[in-house]
Parts: C-alpha cells; sequence; structure tokens
C-alpha cells in the first residue's frame, strides 16, 4: 500500500468504553477528512462487530502479555484497512476458518441470504453470537475477510482478520 497512514491502534484488553473511545475517534477522523457518510457507517459497522467479537470471543491466556488483544486501522488512497487479532483456542480454529472460507465464498445476493438463514435458524452460542458478525463484516467491506491463524502452543492461535473498505 502506498502512504498508508496508522489512523488508530488498540493493544491490550477490551472493554465497551475502550470500544466507544475507538469508534468516536475514527468518525472524529472521517469527519475531519469531509469523508461520504456512506464509508463512515461501513467502517463504523465493521470496527463495532471485530471488535465486539473479540470482546465477546476471545480465550485469554492467563499470564500472558504478548498475545493481547490488537485493533489497528490504517488508510491509503483506496481504503481503510483494518487488523484485529486476538487469542482463541486451537480447537475453534477449524470452525471459524470454515465460517470465514464460506463467507468469502459468496457474493453480495449470497451473503444476504445467509444472514437471513442465520437469523431464523435460531442458532445462538452461549456467548450470545449466531455467526451474525463475520457475515455483516463482509457485506459491508463488499470485501473477501482476509484471516490468519498463528500457532502460539499446542491449545492456543493468534487470530488475526484483515477488513478492507473502499473510500473512493
Amino acid at each position: 500500500m502506498s502512504n498508508r497512514e496508522n489512523i488508530l491502534g488498540h493493544y491490550g484488553p477490551l472493554s465497551y468504553d475502550e470500544i466507544g473511545f475507538l469508534l468516536n475517534r475514527m468518525s472524529a477522523y472521517v469527519d475531519r477528512q469531509g469523508m461520504n457518510i456512506t464509508i463512515k457507517k461501513k467502517v463504523y459497522s465493521a470496527m463495532v462487530e471485530s471488535l465486539e467479537n473479540v470482546y465477546k470471543h476471545q480465550d485469554i491466556i492467563n499470564g500472558d502479555t504478548e498475545y493481547q488483544p490488537r485493533f489497528t486501522l490504517y488508510l491509503d488512497n483506496k481504503c481503510f484497512s483494518m487488523f484485529v487479532s486476538n487469542s482463541v483456542l486451537n480447537s475453534k480454529t477449524a470452525s471459524l476458518k470454515e465460517r470465514l472460507d464460506k463467507v468469502n465464498q459468496l457474493d453480495l445476493k449470497g451473503l444476504k441470504e445467509l444472514y437471513k438463514q442465520t437469523i431464523l435458524s435460531g442458532n445462538v452460542s452461549p456467548k450470545g453470537g449466531a455467526g451474525l458478525g463475520i457475515i455483516n463484516i463482509a457485506k459491508v467491506s463488499e470485501n473477501k475477510i482476509g484471516y490468519n491463524f498463528e500457532p502460539i502452543d499446542t491449545d492456543y492461535a493468534y487470530f488475526t482478520i484483515n477488513i478492507e473498505i473502499s473510500h473512493k
């Protein structure tokens, strides 16, 4: 990416207050740049979904300071790039990869249908999610979701997603 500017960053545990702070900073930045409200809403929505996923679903490694949640928002001449990372149990990586691959195979019409099916199925996890966050991120970004699982040890991996939202 050429002329990539780091807009926002966060490293460490997340709280709803911190999520609100990050969302407010992004909104103020986009307003100062005079960007379209549609772009602001897309970035806002992707940030909410990804940060809430970290807050609700991260698997905390006791005593660890290296693999804390991380959020970074960049801007270049074409798009906003969001990188969001957190630790997850290795036992969850296969199903997470499967959901991401499924979402990445669909076009906008397919994503809308999957969203509808997911809501109607009523399958909600104990932590309150039905898998809608990843679908919603793909819908608003209108791009494939990049992802990576970095092995930490036999129990955990460091999961990172990359979301790109065009502002042109």
